[in-house]
């Protein structure tokens, strides 16, 4: 079994002024709840599990959970027959309590596969067929305990978070005008969390850089995301007519230049 886990818990303060107290990735975009175009660019061969963590109203994430149907079904390796239920299972786990993107994964241990990809609700994930095989065969390359995927910071409207040296992720420091950015979608072990401290992500995968375990893939995308209201206007104008870029690894030549 491959399974996608969705950080969908967060309370979304920024965004309170357009979301009424509704869970931000449950907010219209281009006439659909953004969790659903979430899920449309993630649940691709050969995932065949979904685990959304909710928290924050997670009555809409459960209904959305029941209601969203893969649109990508006919690349799966068996088609389920009509009226037979589809082979992929989508499940909702609440948070008792707000613990942090880390955290929620930590309370959901005992729920995790051995590996697992995952993604944020509030992200848009680049529109690749591949992602899982991707970024799983950069982690069994690098023998890696994570991988980030991650953007130059001329695709996103943030500051740089992150610096690279090779294939590795050395430093994951919020603000710090680094080049390049999280892009929100990672390849994680599950004894990553049993061994690096933190329920944030700055000290969690700070840890796992510092002891060269987070591996990068770069994704030469504009980042799609809805975390201010600003943004989730530049969403809804841009999503129907996304650009796809390229995501690439970088060459030996580009390596050994950073």
């Amino acid at each position: 079994m491959t399974q996608l886990v969705v950080l969908c818990g967060g309370l979304g303060t920024r965004m309170a002024s357009v979301s009424g107290g509704v869970q931000k990735c449950m907010l219209p975009v281009a006439g659909r709840p953004f969790l659903s175009h979430v899920l449309d660019r993630a649940v691709r061969p050969p995932v065949d599990r979904v685990l959304l963590l909710a928290g924050h109203d997670a009555r809409s994430v459960r209904e959305l959970a029941r209601a969203w149907q893969p649109p990508h079904q006919g690349e799966l390796p068996s088609i389920p027959l009509p009226g037979t239920e589809t082979p992929l299972h989508v499940e909702t786990l609440v948070e008792a309590a707000p613990a942090g993107p880390v955290g929620a994964l930590r309370e959901a241990l005992s729920r995790l596969d051995e590996e697992f990809l995952l993604v944020l609700g509030d992200v848009l994930p680049p529109d690749r067929r591949d992602l899982w095989q991707a970024l799983s065969g950069i982690l069994r390359r690098q023998q890696a305990q994570a991988v980030m995927s991650v953007a130059p910071t001329s695709r996103s409207h943030d500051p740089g978070n992150i610096s690279v040296d090779g294939p590795w992720v050395d430093r994951y420091d919020k603000g710090s005008g680094a080049p390049y950015i999280d892009r929100g979608v990672r390849f994680l072990r599950r004894d990553a969390l049993e061994s690096h401290p933190g329920d944030s992500d700055s000290p969690f995968f700070g840890a796992l850089a510092a002891r060269r375990g987070l591996a990068h893939w770069i994704c030469d995308e504009s980042i799609i995301e809805i975390g201010t209201p600003d943004r989730w206007r530049h969403a809804c104008a841009t999503l129907a007519d996304l650009p796809s870029g390229p995501c690439i690894t970088p060459s030996r030549a580009e390596r050994q230049r950073r």
